[in-house]
């Protein structure tokens, strides 16, 4: 998912300067795991704004509903054409995708020419959880990770080296740049290692193609999935996550 953080309220008051009525829309997928687009945080930006004299009209997107795909939150700014024809100002409350596919939505499939302002700074691609997240993936186009050990060195590495480390590699094994950083390549080596796999760590690679970066990128898919269906079928496993019983990890008594 994409990590992000509300920007601060004096840069969104600035970018809202001269604006009187504001549209706040929330988001339904990332921003809504982050809290900076989620019911409650479109109501307290809303609450914010109000005591700056804004005046307010407020869209939540529900859960799994994204800014990001217009086929899902284009139903609400259709649904509420008439309030956005009549505000200065939509206030998005999304990453960078969010904002722009919205911005292009309601400019060219709507015609209604309106400033789509972004709340929210975008951080990266992440994984982890449930509480704690990093980024894992610069979606570069080309994934190496077949060659690294299942470790990323565009990420995991503080200079981004692609052919293994540098000449600065601190005692203990972290990085020059961050001391309190492991070394990528060292995980890297080391996994490497348990997989009995460390002739690949010396293996001359090819240069990273760079090209399949270039932006912005456009796909299409042939057959796109069907929301209705997906959402139904998703359905049972989601409620039994929700109300059944959780997995145990170990068994009860195991290593006492």
């Amino acid at each position: 998912m994409i990590a992000q953080e509300q920007k601060p309220m004096e840069e969104i008051l600035g970018y809202l300067d001269g604006k009187q009525k504001v549209v706040v829309m929330g988001c339904g997928g990332c921003a809504t795991f982050y809290h900076t687009g989620d019911k409650k945080a479109v109501n307290e930006m809303a609450e914010k704004l109000t005591k700056e004299g804004k005046e307010v009209f407020k869209i939540v997107l529900p859960f799994s509903f994204q800014a990001c795909d217009i086929d899902k939150s284009g139903i609400w700014l259709e649904k509420n054409r008439k309030e956005i024809e009549n505000r200065d100002a939509v206030l998005l409350m999304s990453c960078g995708d969010g904002v722009q596919i919205v911005a292009d939505y309601i400019d060219e499939k709507m015609g209604i020419p309106k400033s789509v302002i972004p709340a929210n700074d975008a951080l990266g691609l992440v994984g982890g959880g449930p509480t704690k997240f990093k980024e894992t993936c610069q979606s570069c186009g080309m994934c190496e990770l077949g060659k690294t050990a299942g470790i990323c060195p565009l990420t995991a590495c503080g200079k981004g080296l692609m052919n293994g480390p540098c000449g600065g590699v601190r005692v203990g094994n972290k990085c020059e740049i961050d001391e309190e950083k492991d070394c990528a390549w060292v995980k890297i080596y080391e996994r490497m290692e348990k997989l009995g796999e460390l002739d690949k760590f010396i293996e001359m690679r090819d240069p990273h193609e760079w090209s399949k970066a270039k932006r912005p990128r456009l796909f299409e898919i042939e057959n796109p999935v069907n929301i209705m269906t997906a959402g139904i079928g998703a359905l049972p496993g989601f409620i039994r996550l929700v109300i059944g019983p959780k997995p145990k990890l170990e068994e009860e008594g195991k290593g006492e």
